[in-house]
């Protein structure tokens, strides 16, 4: 028979642990205060230490910015920048007079983050420095530009942009900028995953096929904030610090929980018909590692993917119709991770790049596509693509918007039919 430990050893060895375990949240305590007092230092330091934006909702156009408001954008690291937000809920400049436009070459640019350049001042984002370049280029055609930009917004989205704002302006051309997560942004199921809202009633524009097949359009419901599913469960270390603000956002734990909450979203939509159909070739690792977001760019993707694609050539057509009804010429820019993918990987990758996906749509409607990929790799290779971003953020830098806006010059300057006199059509407002 064992002889059991005595009692005076398990006592001691007690202590020691509390001891440990107090010596250890002592260190914790002082590390976590001293990183505070660091973070409250560099506020002196800074203008603002996050983001800070005034959201306001649309009926028939979605969710924008309160006019007027101030829009704080940083990622801690490169940049501190304000904007003001413009009577439309954008950010950029005043619209044009409707006189005025008519009367210049107006080109009308809509697109997601990259034309909402929060990052950089509004003198050095894309369409201001377009239409900067071609006064000195090619002032024969006095171009003027506005854009609608917005975070987060896929094409399907971007529809009402046009029809409350951008017709208005009757614009002689009409660029749609497409970026790499555009594609399963356009269905509301995919975009909606790691968001609370119900895809069925988002705060966005968004497609759905009907009983029949047919793709029908839909606006966004003003009543979207009461149909949430499983709203994102705030995971705050230290709440109400600067310190713990941070680590929170950083924590894997805290995307654990919110890739978890992904996976009970999807069972919790599976009960409804449309969308057990959609994942019905779904594995148990879909969601794990962001498989995914990369589905799309294999020559068999998911069936849901392959609706998200369906739904982007829908808004092509529609974009089309209203150009042509409008007497606008339509164009396309890709940026370059159309070309790069999300997961980044260029060189002798086996997937087929998004690039040649629109390429595929824009042919099949004699829509023209301006490769900016194309267009830097040919003037600095790589290093050029590097260049055009933040090094902690994946969105255009002030090189990425003026290379931008120099390639967009430079399909005008190849096409200055564009600007030649057209029959304005009034439209509807």
């Amino acid at each position: 028979m064992l002889n059991p430990v005595p009692r005076r050893n398990v006592l001691c060895a007690g202590r020691v642990a509390c001891w440990n375990a107090f010596l250890v949240l002592v260190f914790l305590g002082i590390v976590s205060l001293a990183c505070e007092v660091y973070f409250r230092s560099i506020q002196s330091l800074v203008p603002f230490v996050r983001p800070s934006y005034v959201k306001k909702f649309v009926p028939g156009v979605g969710v924008l910015y309160e006019p007027g408001t101030i829009f704080q954008s940083t990622n801690s690291r490169e940049f501190w920048t304000e904007s003001t937000v413009n009577s439309l809920g954008f950010l950029e400049r005043e619209p044009l007079p409707p006189e005025r436009a008519k009367e210049s070459c107006h080109i009308s640019i809509i697109g997601d983050s990259f034309i909402e350049g929060n990052a950089v001042p509004l003198a050095k984002k894309f369409p201001v420095l377009l239409e900067d370049f071609a006064r000195r280029d090619l002032p024969e055609l006095d171009i003027t530009t506005l854009a609608f930009g917005r975070m987060a917004s896929s094409q399907i989205h971007q529809i009402p942009f046009y029809d409350h704002y951008a017709s208005k302006m009757n614009p002689d051309l009409l660029i749609l900028v497409f970026s790499a997560n555009d594609i399963y942004e356009n269905s509301s199921f995919l975009r909606n995953l790691n968001r609370p809202w119900d895809p069925d009633r988002p705060p966005h524009a968004f497609a759905q096929r009907s009983e029949n097949g047919e793709v029908l359009l839909y606006p966004p419901d003003p009543e979207f904030f009461h149909h949430q599913i499983l709203p994102p469960r705030r995971f705050e270390i230290f709440p109400n610090t600067f310190f713990g603000s941070w680590l929170s956002t950083k924590a894997s734990v805290a995307m654990m929980m919110n890739e978890n909450t992904m996976m009970e979203r999807v069972r919790i939509l599976q009960k409804r018909s449309r969308y057990a159909s959609l994942t019905s070739d779904w594995d148990a690792n879909t969601l794990a590692e962001g498989k995914l977001w990369h589905d799309y760019l294999r020559e068999r993707p998911l069936i849901v993917v392959q609706e998200a694609l369906d739904f982007m050539a829908f808004a092509l057509d529609q974009f089309q119709e209203r150009a042509d009804r409008d007497g606008a010429s339509l164009a396309v820019l890709a940026n370059e991770w159309m070309t790069l993918g999300i997961n980044r990987r260029v060189i002798e990758r086996p997937e087929i790049p998004p690039i040649d996906r629109l390429r595929e749509m824009a042919d099949a409607r004699e829509i023209p596509v301006i490769d900016l990929y194309s267009y830097v790799f040919r003037r600095g290779g790589e290093n050029g693509i590097s260049g055009m971003h933040f090094e902690y953020d994946a969105h255009w830098n002030e090189t990425g918007h003026r290379l931008a806006a120099n390639a967009v010059l430079e399909y005008l300057k190849e096409n200055q039919a564009i600007c030649e006199t057209r029959e304005v059509v009034e439209t509807v407002p």
